[in-house]
């Protein structure tokens, strides 16, 4: 089952003084296959303006990685916006979209042919890597925590 849960702050259809939309991504696995789940955030003007995460069922840490920034992107469409700046603490994931590293997991594949055809909906896109200790990463690795614990205690 998945479980979800979203907070926004603000009307998000409107422009902002920012046009950048930053986002910023987290995905979990207990167990690596395990439990999984995926986190984001939207940030506008230093400031939270939309957050979601979810469960997959069991996945591994990397396949979650993927799901947060393809769910994250799906959701950009409905934010005004003329550019997106997407955050990861997955260095291997990051590498993989930006093309430094190479897919060698089929189902890792797959996720990236889902995200190019994603990434065509949008103009100015762009993926870097930060450490988990970002203080937007920590928000969304507590928002994987939080799905996580909603569904072990259902």
């Amino acid at each position: 089952m998945l479980l979800s849960f979203m907070v926004m702050s603000g009307s998000h259809s409107e422009k902002s003084a920012s046009p950048t939309l930053t986002v910023y991504t987290d995905g979990a696995s207990r167990g690596n296959p395990g439990l999984a789940a995926y986190g984001f955030i939207f940030v506008r003007n230093n400031e939270i303006i939309f957050e979601e995460a979810r469960t997959i069922g069991t996945a591994t840490n990397n396949t979650a990685e993927y799901y947060a920034i393809l769910s994250a992107l799906k959701k950009a469409t409905e934010f005004a916006s003329e550019s997106i700046l997407v955050y990861s603490d997955s260095e291997l994931v990051i590498k993989q979209i930006n093309n430094q590293y190479r897919i060698t997991k089929p189902h890792l594949a797959q996720l990236r042919a889902e995200l190019a055809l994603l990434e065509k909906n949008f103009t100015d896109l762009h993926f870097r890597n930060v450490p988990r200790e970002n203080i937007f990463i920590r928000r969304c690795d507590e928002l994987c925590n939080r799905a996580l614990d909603r569904e072990t205690e259902v």
